[in-house]
């Protein structure tokens, strides 16, 4: 059945939201944290109910990326050609959720996703070999 095993739809959801929650989730809660350190904000502004919503919202793109991945993989036999149309795609999408900061928050947003993104399409490479 296509949704079961390795390759499968929920493989890549389950993939691609796992490594969402760590690096988009609590990696951008990191990056939030060194970022108002860098505009020097105050250090201590913490709250549970923020860190979740963070960590939520990462593992909740990264569902989305892990879909988007199975869609190219599925569809796109030539490697080269999936991972381009992979990360173009989610890197377009992260752009527009990030295009309002300042540039070097918004390069550092685009990085963030684009470590994820490279860790799940070599996951998928890794598959073919």
């Amino acid at each position: 059945m296509e949704g079961e095993g390795e390759g499968g739809l929920k493989y890549w959801l389950t993939r691609g939201a796992l490594i969402g929650l760590i690096v988009l989730g609590i990696g951008g809660r990191i990056l939030m944290r060194i970022i108002a350190h860098m505009e020097h904000r105050p250090l201590f502004v913490f709250t549970v109910a923020g860190t979740l919503s963070v960590v939520l919202a990462g593992t909740v793109a990264g569902l989305f990326a892990g879909l988007i991945y199975y869609l190219t993989r599925r569809f796109i036999k030539q490697p080269l050609l999936r991972t381009a149309l992979f990360t173009t795609s989610c890197e377009l999408i992260v752009w527009r959720g990030v295009h309002g900061l300042l540039p070097v928050p918004q390069l550092m947003f685009m990085t963030l996703a684009l470590i994820y993104l490279a860790i799940i399409d070599t996951i998928g490479r890794r598959m073919h070999s």
